[in-house]
């Protein structure tokens, strides 16, 4: 089965692009298109639309399944959006602080699973 992949994106001082630490805090998503061989054969980037605004907890959820995502990789997140994500059959991963090639290459080789929460956004919707 092949999957899409969106991977929240912060920008790096040094140009480098990371895995942002806070999902509704990116500043764009990469989604990465992988066939059934576990190949990229496709990369976009997209704005974050709710960018700086609290809402991106409930919304970006919607956003991300608009992109056609079946998984969606950051940082961190609270559980309230996980639950949002997992709604849609969207598979959540957490890499904090990962350089993007690094976690789209250790998610494909079966490395990177699981989510951890982020502590300071467990709660509802703001």
């Amino acid at each position: 089965m092949s999957k899409r992949i969106a991977i929240t994106i912060a920008d790096h001082p040094e140009g480098e692009l990371r895995v942002a630490d806070h999902f509704g805090r990116c500043s764009r998503f990469m989604v990465y298109d992988v066939d059934d061989n576990q190949k990229v054969v496709k990369e976009e980037s997209y704005p974050n639309p709710l960018l700086g605004e609290h809402r991106g907890v409930c919304e970006l959820p919607y956003y991300v399944k608009e992109l056609g995502a079946n998984v969606v990789i950051a940082g961190g997140m609270g559980r309230r959006a996980i639950a949002n994500f997992n709604t849609f059959n969207i598979e959540v991963i957490t890499s904090p602080g990962a350089k993007i090639v690094d976690a789209i290459y250790n998610y494909l080789q079966g490395e990177l699973n699981g989510y951890e929460p982020c502590a300071g956004h467990q709660g509802d919707c703001h």
